[in-house]
């Protein structure tokens, strides 16, 4: 949901004093014309939100020509306890070590802190992070920074330079200068990674940000490795786990997460029926990822490839569903953009997908039996699921597809037991598995 603030009067005023913009050397006010300060044209209808972040953003660019500012974030950065080093950034600039930066900022506007804060006001919560590794990794707070901005994942990005001006900048390929990502928050902020759980990696002897990674003990029955972007797994299987429905594979082609949106925050979501009095209507049923509300079910896939173990649907969940229905559920990928866990209702983009994949394939959804074969597929839920309705898939978080056993689909890939279906197209393959 989008939140804006205030009314137009005020924010017109807002966007008047940000367009007046400071020389951030010498803290003057630029003449019309100069060619330090380049104002972009208003648009026609603006959005508050939107010409706020493109403020945030230009006022961000300039202040990294400034080198104390530069530095001071570069540090601040670095000892950010989250993976990407993210910070946020109404909070960063009201605290001491965000002073720097803020103050640069100021001097661009006519109004200084209050204009700075104004237009955050009429912004949702923000996060600044270097999102490109290779970037995080070797930049040690020289000049020569870009600054990127998006709200929403279909507006065009807003990109500058130092000097204030406006850069054009390819969506699907990152470009080599280091480059800051201001973007609406993803991260959870109250879940930092403590200093004896992550390391932190790639940071030019501590002259670069790096990149903080969890150490996950190799051999765990939960997560078998920290991190699991590249290929290897972790060693033999625990000699006992609890039993339930596990993910032990994925390869993701497609994680629909583009470059200055950072790493990917892939979740694998149990969905299905919760009454008999409506059997063909889904709901979330479990939720596996880095922020899975049970323990059992936490795993951090942020690359093409990840390999452990993980539990998706417990033996007392897949009791319980089977006690009840005859039609099996779904294991649903998808890459979040919101809250974790939590899939929001605000978009109807993906009805069409799941009825061509119930149409084109026979095995849809997953049945366990958990006495007998491990598992067999059904297609009768994934089949009738929106002959009453599909309300429960209105989102904004990325689709990336639905497990679907390969034989049935045609596909044969030795140790995997699933293809991705996203729609008809192929993204990927997993190993899915029952565990006694």
């Amino acid at each position: 949901m989008r939140h804006t603030h205030g009314d137009g009067v005020r924010f017109l005023a807002l966007f008047a004093a940000l367009t007046a913009c400071a020389d951030p050397a010498t803290g003057t006010v630029g003449p019309a014309g100069s060619k330090d300060i380049v104002t972009e044209p208003t648009p026609a209808s603006p959005s508050e939100e939107r010409v706020a972040l493109t403020r945030i953003a230009r006022l961000v660019a300039v202040a990294m020509g400034n080198e104390p500012a530069r530095q001071h974030l570069k540090r601040d950065m670095r000892a950010a306890p989250y993976r990407e080093h993210k910070l946020e950034l109404a909070p960063y600039l009201r605290s001491k070590a965000g002073r720097a930066l803020l103050d640069v900022m100021a001097r661009q506007t006519r109004g200084g802190e209050g204009d700075v804060f104004g237009a955050l006001a009429a912004i949702r919560p923000l996060e600044v992070y270097m999102p490109v590794a290779k970037h995080r990794e070797s930049w040690t707070g020289k000049a020569g920074v870009l600054v990127v901005s998006q709200l929403d994942e279909s507006e065009p990005i807003v990109a500058f330079d130092e000097r204030g001006s406006e850069v054009s900048l390819d969506r699907k390929v990152a470009p080599n200068q280091p480059t800051l990502s201001i973007v609406p928050v993803e991260t959870r902020f109250d879940q930092p990674l403590t200093a004896a759980a992550s390391r932190n990696v790639r940071d030019q002897s501590g002259s670069a940000i790096g990149t903080l990674e969890p150490m996950v003990p190799k051999g765990s029955s939960l997560v078998l490795c920290g991190d699991c972007g590249g290929a290897g797994g972790g060693g033999a299987p625990p000699p006992s786990i609890p039993p339930g429905l596990y993910l032990e594979y994925s390869r993701i082609l497609d994680a629909k997460e583009p470059w200055f949106r950072g790493d990917p925050e892939i979740e694998v979501h149990i969905q299905g029926p919760t009454t008999q009095a409506a059997p063909t209507y889904g709901e979330d049923l479990s939720c596996s990822g880095e922020h899975a509300y049970d323990f059992r079910k936490v795993f951090n896939q942020d690359g093409a490839f990840w390999e452990g173990r993980v539990m998706l649907f417990s033996a007392d969940e897949t009791a319980a569903f089977a006690s009840k229905f005859n039609q099996g559920f779904h294991v649903l990928f998808w890459e979040d953009d919101n809250v974790p866990c939590v899939l929001k209702l605000d978009s109807n983009a993906l009805v069409d997908l799941l009825k061509s994949t119930a149409n084109a394939f026979s095995t849809v959804a997953i049945k366990v039996f958990p006495r007998a074969s491990p598992l067999v597929m059904v297609g009768v839920f994934l089949g009738t699921l929106f002959s009453n309705s599909g309300a429960w898939l209105l989102t904004n978080d990325d689709f990336l597809g639905a497990a679907v056993d390969q034989a049935s689909a045609g596909y044969y890939y030795p140790g995997n037991t699933h293809v991705i279906m996203d729609g008809t197209t192929f993204n990927g393959r997993a190993t899915i598995v029952y565990r006694q």
